[in-house]
């Protein structure tokens, strides 16, 4: 083998082995003199066409006066040109557990609760009203205790008119705003509330009240025929105090205790009561035995509980305690100034006591079961109106 060459492993010819150039193994491109002081080789300049230096695309010919290249037209899909993306379920964030209200046993406390409120305004108004009649008595008679301890049942008496006031007056004021935010979420609008106040049911309520203070005439006339020292008595006791004589009397009984006592029984009772029960027609009976228990005696309790089932159907019916209080209005009005007029010359026994018992409720039943059939007529799918907001 020649020690001058290397072996042969393949058939592939080997270059011969050249020494290196300047200490480089490789070989070296010769050099070139740089261009315009650059030693890269440059790109020939061409000419620029229409003053741009570079290429322009070929001109299309537009189509429909457009230059731009148009997509090709599509059908639509169900009417619309676009195309639509496949439907996704929507989403719904995970609904917040109910808040806990009172249980039914709280809420027939709650029930409870307006009337012995009622019953403290009242102890209240009286225990003011005679406190402050004993100082003006001991003022005048120059401290003399004994002189006014021996007129006290008088001025207990002479008490009784403002007492019977402020006691209403407070009651209206306090239980308006307990019914107001307890009940009145969200509160309408006074656009909305007076919207209501429509000819017929503001005529249904105030001739419904008409009625029941008839009915309440006749009531009477049969429980003093039955008996007659209770009716007698009671009698005395209201004409002592002042009712149907005393003018501030006469204004809290008419004006003042509609509202305060509507607010107390149709409103708040009745509402706790429904959420009690959970039925209409025994929130009704409770709110109506409390308001003839209210009236602290045989007499008016009797009617006053019959009458309180019909306030608690309008006030129900209307969805308005504001309602109710016009035919308390109408029922209060009525036996003020015009039951004696209108009603004193009827001869007083058994059958006429019992007519103008039955005939006037007979007269209440026929228009409630008019007005129940008037709006399920009216009702858009033949049901029964939807609620319309409570006030």
């Amino acid at each position: 083998m020649d020690p001058q060459t290397q072996p042969q492993n393949n058939n592939t010819p080997q270059q011969p082995n050249q020494p290196p150039q300047n200490g480089y193994p490789y070989q070296q491109q010769p050099y070139q003199q740089p261009q315009n002081g650059y030693p890269y080789q440059q790109q020939p300049y061409q000419q620029p066409q229409n003053g741009y230096p570079y290429q322009q695309q070929p001109y299309q010919q537009p189509q429909n006066g457009y230059p731009y290249q148009q997509q090709p037209y599509q059908q639509p899909q169900n009417g619309y040109p676009y195309q639509q993306q496949p439907y996704q379920q929507p989403y719904f964030p995970p609904a917040q557990p109910p808040k806990q209200g009172a249980g039914r046993v709280a809420n027939f406390f709650f029930s409870l609760l307006p009337m012995l409120s009622f019953f403290a305004i009242q102890i209240f108004a009286t225990f003011v009203m005679i406190f402050l009649m004993i100082f003006i008595a001991l003022c005048r008679t120059d401290g003399n205790m004994q002189a006014v301890m021996q007129d006290y049942e008088s001025i207990v008496y002479r008490s009784v008119p403002t007492a019977t006031a402020l006691s209403h007056l407070l009651a209206a004021i306090v239980f308006a705003f307990w019914y107001r935010f307890s009940f009145r979420k969200p509160r309408p609008a006074m656009r909305e509330t007076t919207q209501k106040l429509k000819p017929e049911p503001i005529l249904m309520a105030l001739g419904l009240g008409i009625l029941m203070s008839v009915f309440s005439s006749g009531t009477s006339g049969i429980e003093s025929l039955l008996f007659p020292q209770m009716v007698e008595d009671t009698y005395e006791m209201m004409e002592r105090s002042g009712i149907g004589t005393n003018g501030l009397v006469i204004f809290a009984t008419v004006c003042l205790a509609p509202i305060g006592e509507e607010l107390v029984f149709r409103g708040l009772t009745m509402k706790y009561a429904e959420k009690a029960f959970g039925r209409f027609w025994a929130a009704n009976l409770l709110q109506a035995f409390l308001f003839g228990v209210i009236h602290m005696n045989w007499v008016q309790g009797v009617y006053a509980f019959f009458g309180g089932l019909v306030l608690g159907w309008v006030a129900h019916r209307y969805r308005s305690v504001v309602f109710s209080m016009l035919m308390h209005f109408a029922v209060n009005s009525f036996s003020t100034f015009g039951g004696d007029y209108l009603l004193g010359w009827i001869p007083l026994n058994f059958i006429t006591a019992t007519l103008l018992v039955v005939i006037p409720a007979a007269i209440a039943i026929g228009l409630i079961a008019w007005r129940n059939d008037a709006a399920e007529k009216a009702a858009p799918s033949g049901g029964t109106l939807p609620p319309q907001g409570q006030c």
